[in-house]
């Protein structure tokens, strides 16, 4: 067996091969597809939004507004009752003094009552339209979150307990400036 010898061949004209980069990954020539678009992040329910800035639980949420609505029905009841009971009544009707005086006063003391149900009804029919906005449990003052234990006491509060205090304080205060009569 003969050896062959190696003879050198004519100059081959090759095509340039990119040149790998270090670390032994080869570069792709081809265009990589665009990355999906991001979706956007989805949308929170208004209760969840609330429920960052307030400080309330969706479930605290939910009590609250159930006990407001309750509470609106009730008065909303209450008041109807009230106005067609004292449209009823005809002093000219009651024959002796005494019966138009007591009569008098009962009526004085069934229009209190009624101007406070109306007020409160006025109150409440606010903090529900804020649950509509977002903004309930938020102290109409400071921003601040009003807090559970006050809520749950009077659920139509519309400032927390700390500037409460604040506008009951500079109200004493005036009330004491002010010359009595």
């Amino acid at each position: 067996m003969a050896s062959k010898k190696k003879t050198p061949s004519p100059k081959k004209t090759t095509t340039h091969k990119p040149a790998k980069p270090k670390g032994g990954k080869k570069l792709s020539t081809a265009k990589k597809p665009a990355p999906a678009p991001k979706e956007a992040p989805a949308k929170k329910p208004e209760l969840a939004h609330a429920e960052i800035d307030n400080g309330l639980s969706a479930s605290q949420m939910k009590e609250l507004r159930r006990v407001l609505e309750q509470k609106r029905d009730e008065l909303r009841r209450s008041i109807n009752h009230r106005r067609d009971r004292d449209s009823v009544i005809d002093p000219s009707e009651i024959i002796e003094e005494l019966e138009q005086a007591s009569a008098g006063q009962q009526q004085d003391v069934q229009l209190r009552i009624l101007d406070k149900e109306v007020k409160l009804l006025r109150e409440i029919e606010r903090a529900l339209k804020k649950f509509d906005n977002g903004e309930y449990g938020l102290c109409e003052a400071t921003g601040e979150p009003i807090g559970y234990a006050r809520l749950n006491a009077r659920p139509w509060a519309r400032y927390s307990v700390t500037h409460k205090e604040e506008l009951e304080r500079a109200q004493r205060e005036q009330s004491v400036l002010r010359p009595s009569r």
